[in-house]
């Protein structure tokens, strides 16, 4: 086991106007980018 740095990432959001299909895709995004930040500058 190696000791890593974790950050916990949670999302609230009304059901009603967003599925949470999305949510968990915006949330994979947001978090590949605070892995690799350099990735914004090919974002279009």
């Amino acid at each position: 086991m190696a000791l890593r740095q974790v950050l916990t990432l949670s999302l609230s959001f009304d059901h009603r106007l967003v599925d949470g299909e999305q949510g968990s895709r915006f949330l994979a995004v947001v978090g590949a980018i605070m892995a690799d930040p350099g990735m914004v500058l090919t974002m279009v």
